[in-house]
């Protein structure tokens, strides 16, 4: 009767062979981005600088102005969230078109 656990797969590395992996010249030919790809990169950008705006401009004159004036860059403080969703949206769809 033999031993199942005696058994030994065959793993050679050249069976796991896959084209261009230890070739440094290995051509890839460059290839133009989808529409949606460039779309959700320009939605990470666009949150990214609105949050930046709703938190410098939102909490920086809490700290340096007085009473009177917080109320009017408070409103300045709702483009952070806004901009944090825009950047979720963009990193989503550009890791779904392909991450290029």
């Amino acid at each position: 009767m033999q031993n199942d656990s005696d058994k030994k797969p065959d793993s050679s590395s050249e069976e796991e062979f896959e084209p261009g992996i230890g070739d440094p010249y290995r051509f890839e030919a460059p290839s133009r981005q989808p529409g949606f790809a460039r779309v959700s990169k320009a939605m990470l950008v666009i949150g990214a600088i609105m949050s930046a705006i709703g938190v410098i401009g939102g909490l920086g004159p809490i700290v340096f102005t007085s009473a009177d004036d917080k109320r009017q860059f408070m409103d300045l403080l709702l483009l952070a969230p806004a901009g944090v969703i825009l950047m979720f949206a963009g990193i989503t769809g550009w890791v779904i078109a392909g991450g290029r």
